[in-house]
């Protein structure tokens, strides 16, 4: 009898997971196989820890010994001239008899005086016989008891000057001197000597407060400078694997023979990125061995003052640093995949990469910035929540340990907002995948100047151009942006948007109608009513935001946030309403709806519509809104806002939608000023009128927010059955 178990298809088809763990062993035995890639990724930035320690210890004993020299005391050679030199002389030395050696703060060790003649004296400073030179003129002592104020200039050599501990010390001598003149005058005019120390200031509790803070902002420092390292070797962790995972499936020619593999996209996806983030893990953790060796031998080359400062238990510190870079491991991986899946080559996959690295570098680096904790929402931002958590943990800023559940909650943010980023960047890379024009682009895809085909909307890749443009743009034209708002907006709003997006519409042939919504709000005849709901919910979108940051984190803002609002004031008070509501909100509603739901959400979204790429696509461009307005603070308000306005835009199929709820979100300050009169308030005053929502314009923004809603929603409730706007 025949054998036809062959021929019969499997009864039992693999499991999502199984699939994914097998490719996940694929690619993991690939990686492993190419040793030198192996090397770089695992070993060599080992090597990176002992180097850094050794200069970070070295450089740390070397400041800390020109300290201890400078605050040393030192024996200084004053050389006295003039008629009464010896009155001074007798002067300086009753200060230092009768003032108590705990009382000589910064003083000289001794002071050496030598009556000189003012031809002597310079040439005795140049070949170094005195240090400084004090000429005593007639009257000085008389005038020490006197009312007035008394000149004293001390000369030092220009050929051969005095340090600085020398000026300092004798400063602080010549101080106590005054002093001691002060308390004589108030005797002699029969007053107490209370009344010149009103009060006397002491520090309770802590004694060894004050000594220990700067050994503690030095670990602080030392801490988020290696935890900004940390995060930038386990970015470079998942470089190679990434660059390998499917760009090097594209120049292998085996892209094909996997996408028609009996296993679903998403699940090639997943197994792609578990063999990167294990390639990530395996960096993050050779580095935290790395990290802990290296600390324990640089202990030793540390100054006393900072060693007894780490000194302690930090079992707790090190698990909230392994598990938050964990979930930046996983983000990590996430990005770099979804970056070179669009890249046709490991070649370009290198080029896309490396600026990516250097960006993930500077918002790491943020967190090292005076001001920002991790126990807010900040704990939520990519890769600087990450390191403000660990840093936290270890040592922070301002030397206050948290509680144990303020750490963990911060900790329980960080991994759930990497979580659902990473979710978000594997939609997205899937997405990719499933366009033809982006996976296998070829020898026909426009070069050299000649301009891309015609294409209905941008690709994903063209859809990302702008905003890395933008961002480019916003930093560069940092330098010239003046400080007054009025001529600051709208440069900003040219250099960041208005000309990436020129750009690309010059280059790219697409079609600017579909791309950019370009139509009323359908159905027509309730396009008023549509626009209304969607100004309704803008305004009740920017109350409820307030409230919530208040709610969060009070009036502590950055003083970046500060200065913006004090300068947003001062704009909406120096110029007439129109040109303030017109600069504030009517211009970036346009310039950033055009960019974001209109340019960026249509090449998310493409021409299909499907119902996974549309929710990932709307994400994205709330992700990247948030991202483009860079104060932490708000960005969560701004992510929702984005969130809102994506939906708005795919919902009625008009970007005037969203150009009518922006604008009505950036309006509700100029109308909270006028209505509680602080436009014509001071600055300090006006802004204060903005710090607080009171509880009924909390409960009128839901009411508003709701019917706003409901009259958009009117809208697709009156389209003919089975249409969608477009």
């Amino acid at each position: 009898m025949n054998d036809t178990r062959a021929m019969q298809p499997h009864d039992h088809p693999p499991s999502r997971l199984k699939a994914a763990l097998a490719i996940a062993r694929r690619d993991l035995l690939e990686f492993i196989r190419d040793r030198r890639t192996l090397f770089i990724t695992l070993l060599l930035p080992m090597a990176t820890y002992p180097i850094l320690a050794l200069a970070t210890a070295l450089g740390l004993r070397t400041a800390s010994h020109e300290i201890e020299t400078r605050q040393a005391p030192t024996k200084i050679l004053l050389g006295v001239s003039g008629e009464d030199a010896e009155g001074f002389v007798d002067r300086l030395g009753d200060v230092f008899v009768n003032t108590p050696r705990s009382a000589r703060q910064g003083w000289p060790e001794d002071v050496s005086c030598t009556p000189v003649t003012k031809g002597q004296a310079p040439g005795m400073l140049d070949r170094g016989e005195i240090d400084l030179w004090v000429e005593a003129e007639p009257g000085l002592v008389t005038a020490l008891d006197g009312d007035g104020t008394i000149r004293l200039p001390v000369r030092v050599s220009a050929v051969r000057p005095a340090g600085i501990e020398i000026r300092d010390q004798f400063e602080a001598l010549v101080r106590s001197l005054s002093k001691e003149a002060a308390r004589r005058r108030v005797e002699r005019a029969g007053l107490p000597a209370s009344l010149l120390e009103p009060l006397e200031l002491s520090f309770v509790g802590d004694e060894n407060a004050s000594a220990a803070a700067p050994a503690r902002n030095v670990m602080s420092t030392l801490a988020g400078g290696v935890l900004v390292l940390l995060a930038v070797l386990t970015m470079t962790g998942a470089f190679y694997p990434a660059i390998d995972a499917l760009a090097g499936e594209k120049e292998r020619g085996t892209i094909e023979t996997l996408l028609i593999a009996p296993c679903a996209l998403g699940d090639i996806v997943f197994g792609k990125f578990l063999a990167v983030f294990a390639v990530t893990l395996a960096t993050l953790a050779a580095n935290v061995v790395s990290i802990a060796a290296t600390a324990a031998v640089s202990l030793r080359f540390l100054p006393p003052g900072i060693t007894a400062a780490v000194t302690g238990s930090h079992a707790v510190a090190v698990s909230v640093t392994v598990l938050s870079f964990i979930g930046l491991a996983s983000l990590a991986a996430a990005i770099c995949l979804a970056v070179t899946t669009a890249s046709k080559s490991g070649k370009e996959a290198q080029n896309t990469l490396t600026p990516v690295i250097l960006l993930v570098s500077s918002v790491a680096g943020a967190a090292l910035l005076p001001g920002p904790r991790g126990d807010g929402l900040l704990a939520a931002i990519p890769f600087a929540g990450h390191v403000l958590v660990a840093r936290n943990a270890f040592a922070p800023a301002d030397g206050q340990p948290q509680p144990l559940a303020t750490t963990a909650v911060a900790l329980a943010l960080s991994l759930v907002s990497s979580a659902l980023l990473t979710w978000l960047l594997l939609r997205a890379t899937a997405s990719i995948l499933t366009d033809e024009d982006v996976l296998f682009r070829g020898p026909d895809v426009a070069g050299g100047l000649s301009r891309p085909v015609p294409r209905t909307r941008p690709n994903i890749v063209q859809g990302m151009m702008p905003i890395v443009a933008g961002l480019a743009g916003l930093w560069y034209v940092q330098g010239i942006t003046p400080t007054d708002l009025l001529r600051a907006i709208p440069l900003q709003q040219a250099a960041a948007v208005l000309l990436p997006i020129a750009a690309m519409i010059a280059w790219q042939r697409v079609d600017l109608g579909t791309t950019f919504s370009l139509r009323w709000p359908r159905p027509k005849p309730r396009a008023p009513l549509i626009l209304l709901g969607a100004a309704l919910v803008g305004a009740g979108l920017f109350v409820l935001g307030a409230a919530a940051l208040l709610a969060f984190r009070g009036t502590a803002l950055s003083a970046e946030a500060k200065d913006l609002s004090e300068r947003l004031v001062e704009l909406m008070q120096s110029n007439p309403w129109w040109l303030s509501w017109g600069l504030m909100a009517l211009l970036p509603a346009v310039c950033e709806e055009l960019l974001f739901r209109g340019w960026m959400l249509a090449a998310f979204v493409g021409d299909g519509r499907h119902r996974e790429r549309l929710i990932w696509g709307i994400l994205a461009q709330a992700a990247c809104f948030a991202l483009f307005h860079l104060l932490p603070e708000r960005m969560p308000q701004t992510f929702l806002l984005g969130l809102v306005l994506g939906c708005l835009v795919t919902a009625t199929g008009s970007l005037l939608t969203a150009v009518v709820c922006h604008a009505a979100h950036n309006s509700m300050p100029i109308l909270i000023l006028a209505i509680s009169g602080g436009i014509d308030a001071d600055p300090t005053a006006a802004t204060k009128a903005l710090a607080g929502v009171p509880e009924w314009a909390i409960v009128a923004a839901f009411v508003t927010l709701a019917v706003g809603g409901l009259l958009v929603a009117s809208g697709r409730l009156h389209l003919p059955h089975g249409e969608a706007p477009r």
